[in-house]
């Protein structure tokens, strides 16, 4: 079996990224709903969700759940009794996270970890190809950033899922040219059982009034066969 690409991945980005641009101003009653979509030529992922804080909680500080559904899908090229085929898969899943943050005046931390349900459905149905059904997933995350002046800062987000096994590290380096724009470079790597993905690409975010926040990102994505895609991505948020 050759694995062409495959990728998906559960985060929290514009929460953080939102923080460090708001200057911690959140109140304790907001919410944020955040959404958006990923495409390559052999996969995508969007997603939809809701992060509360709860027990007196703010935005990025103390404690918060969380509530995310997506759509993954993805393809690459199998051998079955010697003939080459593509397998493509279709796997919608929901997730439900609990977590605490802490905000300083430069830098954040937060801990968080979600317990998941996806159903992966492959075409062909080949016996053997995994994951395949009904699958329970938890997901310890780790997200960290530091500013090292009004302009520049840089970002780590870190989450490994147990059920099926696998891993998404997300490294960004940014630029503001100004309060309502943030611009800069990502470096992503995740792997799995059967696949091991690098993206290296460019974001630009872009905040407007009322707590919405919109962004697209893009670049290339380089599997563990060497073959290489263009992915491109859109993603919003919106406090409230």
């Amino acid at each position: 079996m050759r694995i062409a690409s495959k990728t998906g991945h559960f985060s929290y980005f514009f929460l953080m990224i939102l923080l460090m641009l708001s200057g911690g101003a959140a109140k304790a009653e907001q919410d944020l709903l955040i959404g958006g979509s990923q495409y390559s030529r052999t996969s995508s992922y969007s997603y939809l969700g809701l992060i509360k804080p709860v027990a007196d909680g703010q935005l990025g500080r103390g404690w918060f759940v969380s509530a995310i559904g997506s759509w993954l899908t993805y393809e690459y090229d199998i051998n079955v009794n010697n003939q080459a085929d593509t397998l493509k898969a279709k796997a919608p899943g929901i997730d439900f996270g609990l977590g605490y943050g802490w905000q300083g005046d430069n830098h954040y931390l937060q801990l968080s970890a979600a317990a998941g349900y996806r159903d992966y459905r492959l075409s062909p149905d080949v016996p053997g190809e995994e994951p395949d059904g009904s699958t329970l997933s938890l997901t310890p995350q780790l997200q960290v950033g530091y500013q090292f002046s009004p302009r520049f800062d840089i970002g780590l987000l870190s989450n490994w899922s147990i059920g099926p096994q696998s891993q998404f590290n997300r490294l960004r380096m940014g630029f503001r040219p100004s309060r309502v724009w943030h611009v800069g470079l990502e470096g992503i790597f995740q792997d799995g059982k059967n696949y091991r993905i690098k993206q290296y690409g460019l974001f630009a975010t872009r905040y407007l009034a009322n707590g919405l926040g919109l962004e697209l990102h893009g670049g290339t994505l380089e599997s563990q066969d060497i073959s290489s895609a263009v992915y491109v991505g859109a993603a919003f948020s919106k406090s409230f």
